[in-house]
């Protein structure tokens, strides 16, 4: 993992490190991030099996086909990484609670979610791709993820606006900004997801209990926060979603 990216790197802590130390930590950080997307393709691949050849044009639920043909191929090069260099996937944390949806809302979530989460690991697939003192085997897998991930955003887009102007129009201004406060703490969520504790653990008694609330408070995180999602926020911004009226 580039160093400007880990979680630590604000922190006076990462100071103190020697190169061993870094280098395990932005080993184990790569792997909190491939474990993270192979947590996050699972949920995919499986919402796509769901919507494919269901009430869509057949055109569409092609695309949804190779879509989950190619977020497979991913989670096979992640865990193949995770596995190989340290010989565990981290566990998938996310909990998940049933509830009720409004009519379009639970499908216009699920490509919401799907859009944030692939945005967000975008930012650090084109960063870590460009970064020369990364190791090239993983500047290779970022960028092959980064080429496909491209054509999924693009897809996410327009779907997400479609569907925004579709259902919304059937929803209450109340429960648009209900949406909305759900799609921001999703997308915090995600980010939050980025700092795992059980990374810190390579670094034995310096890992104090209160090391991960200290580095979300860092200026250095919150600014990584804000630009890992910029161009998301962005987009949502634009279409209405995040300024529901």
């Amino acid at each position: 993992m580039s160093e400007q990216l880990l979680p630590l790197a604000g922190h006076p802590l990462f100071g103190v490190l020697d190169d061993e130390q870094r280098s395990q930590l932005a080993l184990r950080e790569a792997v909190n991030f491939f474990s993270l997307n192979i947590a996050g393709e699972r949920e995919l691949m499986s919402g796509l099996a769901q919507r494919l050849f269901v009430g869509r044009p057949a055109n569409l639920s092609r695309y949804l086909q190779l879509f989950l043909q190619e977020e497979n191929a991913h989670t096979a090069v992640f865990a193949r990484f995770c596995l190989d260099y340290a010989g565990f996937i981290d566990p998938d944390r996310q909990v998940r609670f049933p509830r009720a949806f409004r009519p379009g809302e639970e499908e216009f979530l699920f490509f919401a979610r799907v859009l944030i989460f692939e945005e967000i690991a975008h930012f650090y697939n084109r960063r870590v791709a460009a970064d020369d003192a990364v190791w090239p085997l993983v500047r290779d897998i970022h960028r092959y993820h980064a080429e496909d991930e491209a054509r999924h955003i693009a897809f996410g887009r327009l779907l997400i606006e479609e569907m925004w102007d579709r259902f919304g129009a059937q929803w209450s201004l109340s429960d648009r900004l209900q949406i909305a406060s759900y799609v921001v703490r999703y997308k915090s969520s995600v980010q939050r997801s980025y700092v795992n504790p059980a990374v810190f653990n390579c670094l034995g008694p310096l890992a104090t209990p209160s090391l991960r609330d200290e580095i979300l408070a860092s200026s250095h995180w919150i600014a990584l926060a804000v630009e890992s999602s910029r161009s998301v926020t962005a987009w949502l911004t634009r279409i209405g979603v995040l300024n529901a009226q």
